[in-house]
């Protein structure tokens, strides 16, 4: 199924202390908490999710790969806000992949709160302005320390993905997951697909299926989303 997926990727083991973030972040935006369940619950239980539509989820997996946690918003607004806040509050590197109809993709780094660099396979794609693309050109230099990676290899991957543009995302993005540690199943999804997907791929696929939680939360008063 192609579609837009978009995972927020932190590095650490400690998935627990990311769950209490995200919470702590949606609090603190006036959120009301309407609790955590399994994911593999409630992927299958529509019973096991707040009643109504008035409510929006989070998905937090378990620490899998060489140490990453990683966060799926169901709004791709709000997986923004949740990078920047978690990278000003838990110290740690925040990166915020996306996938667009399977055929390009890209990433945003946070620290401390800002943005510290960008990348897209096709900038003209996201870029609103010619003067923007610049910005999604990706500077190994900057990222490659943070992900453990040694720079040549960093620009090999971002300049064969650029080479690849338009053309399925899977092998370029691996090769990034694989350089870095993340698994590629954590890239290669979003938050509805969780939902759309058959359970059964997930538990096979995901060596930390069993530890995703899902989050929900209502919304402020007068507010649809975390990020509105």
């Amino acid at each position: 199924m192609s579609g837009y997926y978009i995972s927020v990727n932190i590095r650490t083991a400690d998935a627990t202390q990311i769950r209490k973030l995200v919470t702590d972040i949606c609090l603190s935006e006036g959120c009301s908490d309407l609790g955590n369940v399994a994911a593999s619950v409630a992927v299958e239980d529509e019973d096991a999710l707040p009643p109504g539509d008035a409510w929006f989820g989070v998905l937090v997996s378990g620490a899998a790969g060489t140490g990453w946690v990683s966060v799926y918003a169901d709004d791709w607004q709000d997986s923004g806000l949740l990078a920047r806040r978690l990278s000003a509050l838990a110290s740690l590197p925040v990166l915020e992949v996306w996938v667009a109809e399977d055929v390009h993709w890209g990433y945003t780094y946070y620290d401390d709160g800002e943005v510290r660099d960008r990348f897209a396979d096709d900038p003209s794609t996201v870029a609103e302005t010619p003067s923007e693309v610049a910005l999604y050109a990706g500077d190994a230099d900057v990222l490659a320390p943070i992900l453990r990676v040694p720079p040549a290899r960093l620009t090999t991957i971002l300049r064969e993905a650029q080479a690849n543009a338009g053309q399925f995302a899977g092998g370029p993005l691996d090769a990034l997951a694989e350089a870095v540690g993340i698994p590629f199943e954590h890239l290669f999804t979003g938050y509805d697909y969780f939902f759309a997907d058959d359970p059964e791929d997930y538990a096979q696929d995901l060596e930390d299926w069993p530890a995703f939680r899902h989050l929900a939360f209502a919304p402020p008063p007068g507010r649809e989303s975390l990020a509105e």
